[in-house]
């Protein structure tokens, strides 16, 4: 669009009129998410449904809406505030309580996303620290992947759970390592449609500290 050739065309005394609406700082005022457009409040003026401004919006899409209250920037292209554009965010002074836990001197190298429930993303490249922190009773984190899942790490894995651990294949699983420790405090229970086989290099030990009992219908011990 030549700029030059739109001003000569709407006349010399709209030029400032149209300047002054290129870009305003308003709030949101409405939402509707069905079709991803706001309703904003630049001063006392309330405009019509505009879009706002995402990362991608095509066979990539990013789908982050914006809230009511939010303040926002508004781009009018040559001051036409019917084919406004919502930029985006500006960050107000209120919001300092969420980087708050935050030493002002480390803000440079967090980049965090904190939603209202009071989940946290956060990765911290000084520390090379990935931070995820999932509030709510029924907090939920899912992976799917319809082929190949890879964990990989260089140094040590550790899994904690206060509840239930469960792991579950409809074909094999499969355990390699250089020592595998299987400690329980209470019971551990072994059980196996067909057969199963242990196998030791080297000697084997069986202790109780009670009674031992093996039943079969055949049993044979070999030396």
């Amino acid at each position: 669009m030549n700029l030059n050739q739109v001003f000569a065309e709407i006349g010399n005394a709209d030029v400032p009129h149209r300047l002054a609406k290129l870009i305003s700082v308003g709030t949101i005022a409405e939402v509707d998410y069905q079709t991803a457009r706001v309703k904003v409040t630049i001063g006392d003026w309330l405009t019509s449904w505009l879009p706002w401004l995402t990362a991608r919006a095509s066979n990539n899409l990013n789908w982050q809406a914006p809230e009511i209250d939010e303040q926002v920037l508004v781009l009018a292209p040559c001051g036409d505030i019917a084919q406004a554009v919502v930029l985006g965010a500006v960050y107000q002074q209120q919001q300092q309580e969420l980087v708050s836990d935050i030493p002002a001197e480390e803000r440079q190298d967090i980049e965090r996303m904190q939603y209202l429930d009071g989940t946290v993303v956060e990765y911290n490249r000084k520390t090379h620290r990935y931070f995820i922190d999932i509030k709510g009773e029924n907090a939920t984190l899912d992976i799917v992947s319809a082929g190949t899942l890879n964990i990989n790490t260089a140094a040590d894995i550790t899994v904690v759970t206060e509840a239930n651990a469960k792991v579950t294949a409809t074909e094999n699983i499969e355990l390699t390592a250089k020592s595998v420790n299987v400690s329980a405090s209470e019971n551990i229970s072994l059980d196996a449609g067909k057969d199963v086989s242990v196998k030791a290099g080297g000697n084997m030990t069986l202790e109780a500290g009670g009674n031992m009992k093996l039943n079969a219908s055949h049993i044979s011990a070999q030396e």
